[in-house]
């Protein structure tokens, strides 16, 4: 009796997606929470606690670091048009180039091994940006800098370097064993699972995919109520394919900024609310380890309050 209850009990823990949840069950969030609880995580500070005012304060250098660049949003339908998101006069804006050298590397269906895995074209671009986005004095430096401090990071600035490449761009499977994943390309890029896009939290990426008709708009953006919006949330269709749940992003930020920021939160507080007061707004920022390598992010996104 006793063992026939004992199968039964497995069976429903299968069922319910212990050995890996549908994406169709749970939302993003839920699912990367869920996840990082099933795999150990715990909702506390680190062990060399830092406080919400000083993880405010070296967010605020991050965020004033770098110029917001130039981008204007329209969001808009025009005599009949199609909703866009950026305006027609942006058709022509110039990104970063270490940045998108990368889009080419990655295929977006999971269950799909990634071509960036065995080209070593992939692995040198990786290498410049990690190298483009550290610049002295930058966002990046900042980060490190304050890590240091509060004894969150271990090694010199070489060492922490070569940590962000191995948080951001070491490959994992979220389907079917093979290596059709990593941090940069869930949150930064966007992934395809179930007929429904995943991830995809960076403007850039938007712009290239608008740009190249992959990106429609199917909902007018919530923008973050202040006089200058810094974050959005839009409903979209990628490659035909609905996020219904929509994506936010930091609407004018350079990756060298929003990297620092999701590497702060990440490694402050994984798993947990990250409350960042800019002063004129206040937002927070979500981060989840990746549900089986805790030093892995499996995403990371801002959240309009």
């Amino acid at each position: 009796m006793l063992l026939l209850k004992f199968l039964v009990f497995c069976s429903l823990l299968i069922n319910w997606g212990c050995l890996g949840i549908p994406s169709t069950a749970l939302d993003e969030t839920s699912w990367h929470s869920d996840a990082f609880l099933r795999n150990g995580g715990q909702r506390t500070k680190p062990k060399n606690a830092v406080s919400d005012k000083e993880i405010s304060d070296t967010a605020l250098k991050i965020w004033n670091s770098v110029k917001d660049l130039n981008v204007q949003y329209d969001g808009v339908t025009h005599k009949g048009k199609p909703l866009k998101l950026f305006t027609e006069n942006q058709r022509t804006l110039r990104l970063d180039p270490y940045f998108s050298r990368l889009f080419g590397f990655y295929n977006a269906r999971l269950g799909v091994e990634d071509p960036c895995v065995r080209t070593s074209a992939c692995k040198d671009a990786q290498n410049s940006f990690i190298e483009n986005i550290s610049q002295d004095k930058g966002p990046i430096s900042i980060l490190h800098g304050f890590l240091s401090g509060k004894g969150l990071f271990k090694g010199d600035y070489k060492a922490f370097k070569e940590s962000l490449q191995t948080i951001w761009f070491k490959p994992y499977s979220r389907s079917r064993g093979v290596l059709d994943s990593s941090a940069f390309e869930h949150v930064f890029l966007g992934e395809i699972r179930d007929n429904a896009v995943m991830g995809l939290h960076n403007w850039m990426r938007m712009y290239d995919e608008e740009l190249g008709g992959r990106f429609v708009l199917t909902r007018d953006g919530n923008y973050f109520p202040t006089a200058k919006p810094a974050v959005a949330n839009v409903i979209f269709t990628w490659n035909g394919f609905p996020k219904n749940q929509g994506s936010t992003f930091f609407m004018k930020k350079s990756p060298a900024v929003e990297t620092a920021l999701y590497t702060l939160c990440f490694m402050a507080r994984p798993g947990q609310n990250c409350p960042i007061d800019l002063g004129s707004f206040q937002l927070n920022v979500k981060t989840f380890a990746w549900t089986k390598d805790k030093g892995l992010i499996g995403t990371a996104y801002p959240e309009i309050p």
